[in-house]
């Protein structure tokens, strides 16, 4: 983009949601240099004759955004952009967003013994009991957590120092995959996804203010304890 057109440009693409990394926002990296053009006699160029090599100080504009902006952020891109033809490139990143994920790790402010920790979870989540691995006799603070089925997750659980995994679904033989390196605490699939619908409901209703959002009461789950 033409350098004195840059920061109008930059404004509408922060507008449009791109330059957002994490807890920071209108995140870009910017270099000035020449561009050359030379248009027909169809053009109607921002600057520059027809048929004649024009030289322009630019300047690249570099920024992220979440793939689900990119049509938002290329409207703002086109609309704001003063030239005919406006040259842009898309590259796919690698970097993991920290904030995402399938599970989460959390402490306890005051480590409790195993057995305390087990009652804890059946009385919060209600459960008719809980499959667990070989007790360790080892204090429990730092919690690892997956919703659902999370054996997936084991070898990051143990590698994040968790002294116990909560998730649901572990198939007999994956237990011994703990290796009495961490507990392991099944508390079904349902029970272990149960308050998600909470979740759901307070980000809606922060989001669309004013509009009804409700909650079903229907219990879905399709196992049951006899």
């Amino acid at each position: 983009v033409p350098v004195e057109r840059a920061a109008e440009l930059r404004d509408a693409l922060f507008a449009a949601g791109a330059g957002e990394m994490g807890n920071y926002s209108e995140t870009s990296f910017n270099t000035v240099g020449a561009g050359t053009f030379k248009g027909n006699d169809l053009t109607n160029a921002y600057v520059g004759e027809k048929n004649v090599r024009h030289y322009e100080a630019e300047t690249k504009i570099e920024l992220v955004f979440e793939a689900h902006r990119e049509a938002a952020v290329l409207q703002a891109l086109k609309k704001h952009h003063p030239y005919e033809e406006v040259a842009y490139n898309i590259i796919k990143l690698e970097n993991i967003n920290e904030r995402i994920g399938a599970g989460m790790i959390g402490e306890l402010e005051t480590p409790i013994n195993e057995i305390d920790f087990l009652q804890i979870l059946k009385n919060k989540f209600g459960v008719a009991c809980v499959r667990h691995t070989r007790m360790l006799g080892k204090p429990i603070k730092r919690v690892a957590v997956c919703g659902g089925s999370g054996s997936f997750l084991l070898r990051q659980a143990i590698a994040a120092k968790a002294d116990v995994f909560v998730t649901a679904d572990f198939k007999y033989h994956e237990f011994f995959d703990a290796d009495s390196q961490i507990l392991v605490a099944d508390i079904g699939h349902y029970e272990s996804e149960q308050f998600t619908i909470d979740l759901f409901h307070a980000f809606l209703t922060a989001e669309f203010e004013g509009v009804p959002i409700l909650k079903t009461k229907i219990n879905t789950n399709s196992v049951h304890y006899f």
